[in-house]
């Protein structure tokens, strides 16, 4: 699974590591959402900062198709789980209980965190 900035940067990026990393893992995984983190990352996009980057409407169409690609899944369970930055909290959930492979993300409050295995970007 991927956290929201890490997914923003390569729908921006097309050429960087973030969007590499993305492209193998659609390829050879399933990408996994919840309802909060699907919306975060949509409120993101929109952003007006990013328009120097790509059309608002690219931006949209590009992480609705990888939405498309991945699986919502609902979490049933609310572990109590400890991190820095309490905005975390919803990708280590969605982590733990859909047995991600791994995270794929650039937050050293993420990466930090020791019985994930979180890859940086």
């Amino acid at each position: 699974m991927f956290d929201t900035n890490t997914l923003v940067s390569a729908i921006l990026k097309s050429n960087g590591v973030s969007w590499q990393a993305l492209d193998i893992a659609q390829t050879k995984h399933q990408l996994l959402f919840t309802i909060e983190t699907k919306e975060e990352m949509i409120s993101v996009l929109n952003l007006v900062k990013f328009d120097r980057y790509q059309p608002l409407q690219q931006r949209i169409r590009l992480a609705q198709s990888i939405i498309l690609k991945g699986e919502i899944f609902t979490l049933t369970d609310n572990p109590e789980i400890e991190c820095r930055d309490s905005t975390d909290i919803k990708f280590l959930s969605l982590a733990l209980e859909a047995k991600a492979d791994c995270i794929c993300s650039g937050d050293l409050d993420l990466t930090d965190l020791n019985p994930f295995m979180v890859y940086q970007f």
